[in-house]
């Protein structure tokens, strides 16, 4: 499931006129209601959804972005919505900023995945600024569509391309990339993965007697290692690999993280675990 193949210019609004939290609630909702999949929800059904999901928390997240999301009972797809307000609206964000951007995900109460899924790919898109800005200054609904549709529309894949599976093995010795790249996980689809602890030679080394003066000499070194397995498909290999390095930096330039790719021949079993 990906967050273009759900969003229509229907739920899209380039001026929200609510200022404050409640108000712009309810207008989210009843834009929201515009899309086939809620044609049978009351709005205020929708409404109380999302006024509840508040009380545990502003989804208010920064940068005058906010991501309001609920679950329904009686639904089974996911919808998408998306909205900006030119003025600004009081949302109680975690920053203190007026929201200008919101996008909002509906989802079915029985599908904790998918929500998780699509909160991160809407997470990702979204950190980058100049996005946020383009779609903030889109000039009407269809143009809003359009702009977010661009930056999350994948270039498209040739046909001819075989899809095999490959076994990643990524080593972090850096824990601030660790959430980051479990975030790009569940934005691509990889909802499965097994993480375990592991060492370095230079931690190896440091026990021994013969080689503790030289490693104690290159000064203090790192103790944190995390070695990550994942299983893909080959046409997913370039786009994590890419999205790694936008973690962590072009891999070839320094150290502190490793990709490694292996082909695999038999792949039965999961390790989904959401």
């Amino acid at each position: 499931m990906e967050i273009y193949e759900l969003l229509t210019v229907e739920c899209c609004k380039a001026s929200l006129k609510a200022r404050a939290k409640d108000r712009a609630l309810e207008e989210l909702a009843a834009l929201m209601k515009q899309s086939a999949a809620l044609q049978e929800t009351p709005v205020q059904e929708i409404v109380h959804a999302l006024k509840e999901r508040e009380e545990l928390g502003s989804t208010g997240f920064g940068g005058g972005l906010a991501i309001p999301h609920c679950k329904l009972k009686g639904i089974t797809d996911f919808v998408l919505g998306l909205a900006v307000s030119p003025k600004g609206v009081d949302f109680e964000a975690l920053d203190n900023r007026k929201v200008n951007l919101f996008v909002i995900i509906v989802g079915p109460e029985d599908k904790p995945g998918g929500h998780v899924q699509l909160l991160a790919q809407v997470s990702r898109v979204l950190r980058d600024e100049r996005v946020r800005r383009e779609l903030v200054k889109s000039p009407s609904n269809l143009a809003l569509c359009e702009t977010f549709l661009r930056h999350t529309r994948p270039a498209p894949v040739s046909p001819a391309k075989r899809k095999s599976a490959k076994l990643l093995i990524l080593v972090l010795q850096e824990e601030r990339w660790v959430a980051d790249v479990f975030e790009l996980f569940l934005e691509m689809g990889i909802r499965g993965a097994t993480v375990f602890e592991s060492q370095g030679i230079r931690d190896i080394l440091s026990t021994v007697p013969l080689f503790v003066d030289f490693i104690n000499f290159l000064g203090e070194h790192k103790t944190y290692s995390k070695t990550i397995l994942a299983t893909l498909a080959e046409d997913q290999v370039d786009d994590v690999v890419r999205g790694i390095e936008e973690i962590t930096g072009d891999l070839d330039k320094h150290t502190g993280a490793l990709i490694a790719l292996v082909d695999l021949h038999l792949v039965r079993g999961s390790m989904e675990m959401i």
